[in-house]
């Protein structure tokens, strides 16, 4: 399945065509497609071909917010050849997420404030062209969703999700992505929003929930964050509905802490 053709046209009329077969991926899986390069009006040192994943990320500066595409994995795909006039040559690649890639599929539905996308990146004597983004499309790890259905079952729902910059303890990523709710009504006297992160491991997984609490006649609200570390193998054999419900009435009563 193509899921779109990116097409980019470089010096002296070489142009290149990439198309991702992939349809959906997974934080630490894999994207494959190919990579169509096609030679123009002379002979051409390449030197290489790569890809790099990249992420559309909110910035927050003094002048306001801003957004800009932070690249958070790079993976060459071909190494130096000659590339002659009107030749064809196609490059098939497997690229490899990292297991910290965010999500912007869930249940088949877009999340339309995270943008994922692949850049084409070509090296033609020692000019670097870069083509246009390919989107791609990636869908949360099955602890992820049993979490984000959790919060669902007990009545929180869904209101945006986004990326914005900045580094979380733990994280090797300059950017992180916050899930936004609505919290149930049994709750929304103590969170008025909660905000859920993910930082994901080789075992295990922390899960970030943050709710900005309102204020009272003697408290001025403030936000509060719990952290939960998890392992994949408990997931399926733990009652998350109510533990996510425990964790929730604790944001409501007290600022939050990392525990």
């Amino acid at each position: 399945m193509v899921f779109k053709r990116l097409k980019a046209r470089f010096g002296g009329g070489t142009t290149v065509q990439t198309q991702v077969h992939t349809p959906v991926a997974q934080p630490g899986g894999y994207v494959q497609g190919v990579v169509e390069i096609v030679g123009g009006e002379f002979e051409q040192d390449i030197r290489y071909l790569a890809l790099a994943a990249e992420a559309r990320v909110e910035v927050e500066t003094d002048n306001g917010e801003s957004r800009t595409d932070l690249r958070f994995a790079h993976q060459h795909v071909h190494g130096a050849f000659t590339l002659h006039p009107g030749q064809r040559i196609d490059v098939p690649f497997t690229f490899g997420l990292p297991l910290e890639t965010p999500f912007n599929v869930i249940g088949g539905q877009e999340l339309h404030g995270v943008r994922l996308g692949l850049r084409t990146e070509l090296e033609i004597a020692k000019s670097l062209d870069k083509g246009d983004w390919d989107p791609i499309r990636v869908e949360p790890l099955p602890a992820q969703r049993r979490i984000l259905d959790a919060l669902v079952n007990i009545g929180c729902r869904f209101k945006s999700a986004d990326l914005e910059r900045g580094r979380i303890p733990g994280s090797a990523l300059d950017f992180y992505q916050e899930v936004e709710f609505h919290p149930a009504p049994e709750f929304a006297r103590g969170v008025s929003e909660l905000e859920v992160t993910f930082l994901t491991g080789p075992h295990g997984m922390d899960v970030l929930l943050e709710g900005d609490r309102r204020g009272g006649f003697l408290d001025a609200g403030g936000d509060g964050i719990h952290r939960l570390s998890i392992s994949y193998d408990a997931v399926a054999h733990e009652d998350w509905e109510s533990i996510m419900r425990h964790h929730l009435h604790e944001l409501g009563r007290r600022r939050g802490f990392f525990g």
